[in-house]
């Protein structure tokens, strides 16, 4: 990649929608067979504290997807399916691959900016490179990939 041009709000946004919905769809797949899964096997009806149990293993198998979907592919390559079909991609300040620790490091950056609600990534919004604090955490920032 030798053209570093710094991705759109826009384009990374419609990046982020589509990677929202492959995991949302893959997320209630996944739940559905575990709920299948535990209805099958069960002769009575849940009691509260085993549908609480279920909910909790559901929501915490949301967050391991989330994790490893996007350290999996930023690490692995630099883009998620969703980044790949919008023609960006993650990459080190200095142009290189960013490595599953940076994309670890990203991945935390972005569940920090969910909790605030945003408020941590109004970088994006200001800065010339477009980083948001996932970016200053990880040390990448996001371009336009080669013929994108």
């Amino acid at each position: 990649m030798t053209d570093l041009t710094t991705a759109g709000f826009w384009r990374r946004g419609a990046a982020a929608a589509l990677d929202g919905a492959i995991g949302a769809l893959v997320w209630l797949w996944s739940a559905m067979c575990i709920v299948v899964g535990v209805w099958g096997f069960r002769t009575s009806p849940l009691e509260l504290a085993d549908a609480a149990l279920l909910l909790a293993a559901i929501l915490a198998l949301g967050i391991v997807l989330h994790v490893v979907y996007h350290v999996a592919f930023v690490g692995g390559c630099g883009q998620t399916p969703g980044r790949m079909a919008l023609g960006i991609a993650v990459v080190r300040r200095d142009g290189g691959a960013p490595g599953y620790g940076r994309a670890l490091a990203r991945c935390l950056g972005g569940c920090v900016s969910i909790v605030t609600l945003g408020l941590a990534g109004l970088g994006m919004l200001v800065t010339r490179e477009r980083r948001g604090l996932a970016d200053w955490l990880a040390g990448t920032r996001v371009v336009r990939a080669a013929g994108g």
